[in-house]
């Protein structure tokens, strides 16, 4: 029984201690009910657990000494913190070097205790790193002597040696007796966090607003560095509002902020409604939610908001937000008039961050991004620098079919505005929490991320499950607040070490798609790639063993070095026929692309351009294969959808595109020897031309001359003399 009884407490403290959600708990304190099922498959287990090297006490001996600290430890506490005290970096916090630092407060004793009975939940800082998970209490699976001995055992072996007594006794269990008797919230625990504890987290410098907008603006790139070739559709002064939007002129004159909500009612009903329902229309409400609300949190971004208006002068001290109205947005912070035949604007990336400071400078962080070998320019890819990307590439400005074209930016126009994934005018966090919310741009044939989610068994329990989760909730209470059985989108991508944010770009190692030069450095193991390997490792290990994840990562690795192995040869044979001038008509009927583009066999501008055997059949069968099947293959993979790398898409599609390119090498260069001398001249040089042009005039007019009546009488002539 001794050794099921250790199971017992293993099982529960092993899942019930920071497994999911990057150190956030997957369940709330244990219920009776719960432990009577524990322990019901603890006896019909025949698993044996391997918990530490320690010999374990037995019950009776254990109670005899009144509960070893220890063992308490050993079985409960070591599979997250470590029996080094060490911790995981990024996930679980150490206790050796921190424990220390809590001793040095007046109030560690109580704060300890309080951490230990009803668990912490909120971010803090040792050293350096900062964790942001959720610790359990243990007041309901360990009683008061058992608390006050691992605490004991804790602060004896970490802890500062000048609050150690003689007898190694810190923490009694009348201690834990009367703290037990609060019950308080590990949210409340975290507020009482002795204040030398947050001086570091506080200290973190907080983002200047001006320095912000100074920065997006000086890097915004407008139209781009091939301005000339092409010129805006009305469109566009939506997607880019900062270089193309002007106020219309159908209304002159000013209006007031309830102008516009008199107006818009009528006029526009749905975005009236939009944002009556929203948080913007509904800010007075933020306040007076409670504490178990799933959106409470907001009210912290709230107090946020309105600091940073006062810091601006928009707000008077100790003034509150009313409203979010449409001038706000569309006129200028707290305007009560606008003209708005002058001053209107459409709301860009600027708008939204002057009161979500935070969430801009997170979003605007991924322009620092730097590849180690200059794989990709800095800041790429990513939501940053997405118009950047789009404006400077050669063959979205070469199109001369604007309205086609102006489909890239329907997606890439997250640099500009933040509605992309807060859909005006409801703006909702939760909308954008969705996976369906990232379904409009990452589809199709060379970002299927979202079909292959979906596909994925991630998706599936997504599908058939997420009618239940709570979006309304912050990402790091998904899974032990939101019901989350499964990982999204979001949770995915904005996680990073225990912390969510609009930075989605810290963990990128394949980029947007997959190239020799990112292969080198994955197989040499260089210490960039290694470390957002091991980042993804964390994220995965919130549901997956450390083990699971570092295999499926090096399975999908190797199964993209398979794909890119395919491709690479399948561009050498393509690169030759061009270099030999085998494509068909490629020295006839060739026309080159429209500028700033330029000719090259299999570009990306193939699939957006075409113009008589421009491309030829090849090229277009390998641009297919490299910007399409290659980036499905590798979405496939790391998205864990079967289909998507294997038999649907991805590999089987990237091995049929071969065969057609191996044929057509056959063929084309089969031809080219069995073609007759006379055929092969097919293209003769500019001074052949000439002389062919030459010897044509000279004969058709030596021809016409013997066919003239000149010629005749001179011949009629003389055989008559």
């Amino acid at each position: 029984m001794a050794f099921q009884r250790v199971l017992y407490s293993f099982f529960v403290g092993f899942l019930s201690f920071y497994t999911l959600e990057k150190g956030i708990a997957v369940g709330q304190q244990i219920e009776n009910n719960q432990k009577v099922l524990l322990a019901e498959w603890l006896q019909n287990s025949s698993s044996k657990l391997a918990l530490n090297t320690a010999p374990l006490l037995s019950k009776d001996k254990e109670e005899q000494n009144g509960g070893s600290g220890k063992e308490v430890f050993s079985r409960s506490c070591a599979g997250c913190h470590q029996q080094t005290g060490a911790g995981l970096t990024g996930v679980f916090p150490p206790l050796a070097g921190h424990i220390p630092e809590i001793m040095g407060s007046k109030k560690a004793k109580d704060y300890l205790i309080d951490v230990v009975l009803f668990g912490v939940e909120g971010p803090i800082q040792v050293g350096d790193q900062r964790y942001n998970g959720s610790m359990p209490g243990w007041a309901n699976v360990f009683n008061d002597q058992q608390i006050a001995d691992v605490l004991n055992y804790v602060i004896n072996r970490w802890g500062a040696q000048e609050k150690r007594s003689s007898n190694n006794l810190y923490v009694s269990s009348e201690d834990v007796k009367m703290h037990r008797k609060k019950s308080m919230t590990a949210y409340a625990v975290w507020t009482s966090r002795p204040k030398e504890l947050s001086v570091k987290l506080a200290n973190v410098p907080e983002e200047d607003l001006n320095s912000l907008i100074k920065g997006y603006d000086q890097s915004h790139p407008a139209k781009g560095i091939y301005a000339q070739y092409w010129e805006p559709i009305p469109m566009e002064r939506y997607w880019n509002p900062k270089t193309f939007y002007h106020p219309p002129q159908t209304i002159k004159g000013e209006v007031s902020r309830t102008d516009c909500i008199t107006c818009h009612k009528s006029v526009t009903p749905g975005v009236f409604h939009a944002w009556e329902k929203s948080t913007h229309g509904q800010i007075s409400s933020i306040r007076q939610l409670s504490d178990q609300d799933p959106k409470a949190y907001k009210k912290k971004e709230l107090e946020a908001v309105e600091k940073q208006l006062r810091d601006a002068g928009v707000l008077k001290i100790n003034e509150h937000l009313k409203e979010v109205s449409c001038i706000d947005c569309h006129g200028a912070i707290g305007a009560q008039k606008i003209r708005h035949d002058v001053d209107l604007h459409m709301p860009d990336r600027v708008t939204c961050g002057s009161c979500h400071v935070k969430q801009f400078a997170e979003s605007e962080a991924e322009r620092k991004q730097k590849w180690p070998n200059n794989e990709w320019p800095q800041g790429h890819p990513s939501h940053a620098v997405d118009w950047e990307a789009n404006v400077n590439l050669a063959a979205w400005a070469a199109m001369p079919e604007r309205a086609v074209a102006q489909g890239c930016d329907m997606c890439h126009y997250q640099q500009n505005r933040c509605d992309g994934c807060h859909t005006r005018h409801s703006f909702s966090a939760a909308e954008a929490r969705n996976p369906l919310s990232c379904s409009t741009c990452h589809n199709g044939v060379d970002h299927n991320e979202f079909e292959n989610y979906m596909l994925s068994k991630h998706g599936t329990i997504f599908q058939v499950q997420g009618k239940n989760w709570n979006f309304e909730l912050p990402l790091k209470e998904a899974m032990t607040k939101g019901a989350y059985t499964a990982p999204t989108c979001a949770s995915c991508h904005f996680e990073y070490h225990g912390e969510y944010s609009h930075n989605l770009v810290r963990k990128v190692r394949w980029a947007f798609n997959p190239t020799p030069e990112i292969a080198q450095g994955i197989k040499e193991k260089h210490p960039w790639y290694q470390q957002r390997k091991e980042d993804w490792i964390i994220t995965c290990s919130a549901c997956h063993s450390a083990r699971f994840a570092s295999d499926w990562l090096d399975t999908a690795d190797q199964a993209i070095f398979d794909g890119l192995k395919v491709q690479e040869e399948a561009k050498k044979v393509v690169e030759a026929l061009y270099k030999d001038g085998l494509l068909v008509g490629q020295k006839t009927n060739r026309p080159a692309p429209p500028p700033p583009e330029k000719d090259s066999p299999g570009a990306f501008f193939q699939l957006f351009w075409a113009k008589d055997n421009n491309p030829s059949h090849v090229e277009r069968v390998y641009a297919n294969m490299w910007e399409h099947d290659m980036i499905q293959h590798y979405k496939g993979v790391m998205h864990e959808n079967p289909g998507g790398f294997t038999y649907s898409a991805g590999w089987g599609v990237l091995l049929e595109r071969y065969t057609e390119i191996m044929d057509e090498n056959t063929r084309l260069r089969g031809w080219a020897k069995s073609k007759p001398l006379s055929d092969k001249k097919d293209s003769p040089s500019p001074f052949a031309r000439k002389i062919k042009l030459f010897v044509g005039i000279a004969g058709s007019g030596l021809g016409a001359f013997l066919l003239s009546s000149a010629f005749l009488s001179i011949m009629m002539g003389k055989k008559k003399k």
